[in-house]
């Protein structure tokens, strides 16, 4: 899959967030269910599991319930029963193995590769916590906005390192104008949302970047998703350090 491809696919996983959560939690939720069912499709084979359908799913239950944990947890802190959906997914990898090996020599990266799964998806479920935060609809559509920016910014010109510096530019003034259309979100807030969200696309294109072409569309549109579903922990976090 081509850069451009993948970063489309990104801006528009990124757009749905946004819409999303200016429509409301319930329909956040589903857009993030249907994220994370795409990208357990892929992640496997992008990470070079040996027992793909299952991981996919381990990460597809796992991530379903932590969606679910979420939306129980309707008072702050709202990732506490989260943690519990984590601990699931590794255990599942872990016990998988022994019902169903890997091939000879790649147990390790078979658990590796569904723990890593597992964080990405728990994540994804942080953006149902950050719509609930102070500025809640606020918060997410500034964070899948500047995703969106980030996203097409990071393939503008043949030069990388030309590319980071316009998505992190362009990630943290999207941030700052988003953040000051919106009367709950102050515009330094909007800015720093939007500068974790460009760093979280950045560093994974990069480390994409190094990596071979992949080959197929699953693990291409996995991989677009990735930033996506990452970077809704840090807008919680963000969202509770900078906002409320």
């Amino acid at each position: 899959m081509l850069p451009t491809t993948r970063a489309t696919i990104s801006a528009a996983a990124a757009a749905l967030v946004a819409v999303g959560g200016f429509l409301g939690t319930r329909y956040l939720a589903v857009v993030v269910m249907g994220l994370m069912v795409v990208l357990a499709m892929g992640w496997p084979v992008l990470l070079r599991a040996s027992r793909r359908r299952t991981a996919s799913v381990i990460l597809i239950g796992g991530g379903a319930l932590a969606l679910i944990a979420v939306l129980v947890g309707r008072t702050a802190p709202h990732l506490r029963h989260m943690v519990v959906a984590v601990a699931l997914m590794v255990i599942a990898a872990l016990v998988a193995e022994v019902f169903w090996p890997s091939s000879r020599g790649r147990a390790v990266t078979s658990v590796a590769a569904t723990c890593a799964g597992a964080i990405v998806v728990a994540s994804g479920a942080a953006w149902v916590a950050a719509s609930r935060t102070h500025g809640a609809e606020d918060l997410v559509v500034t964070g899948g906005v500047a995703l969106a920016v980030s996203a097409i910014a990071s393939v503008m010109t043949p030069k990388p390192g030309v590319n980071s510096l316009l998505a992190l530019t362009l990630g943290l003034w999207s941030g700052i104008g988003t953040g000051a259309l919106f009367p709950e979100l102050p515009w330094w807030a909007g800015g720093g949302v939007g500068l974790l969200c460009a760093a979280v696309v950045t560093l994974l294109q990069e480390l994409r970047r190094r990596e071979p072409r992949l080959k197929g569309w699953i693990p291409g549109i996995s991989s677009a998703v990735a930033p996506v579903l990452g970077a809704g922990a840090l807008v919680y976090i963000g969202g509770r350090l900078l906002v409320g």
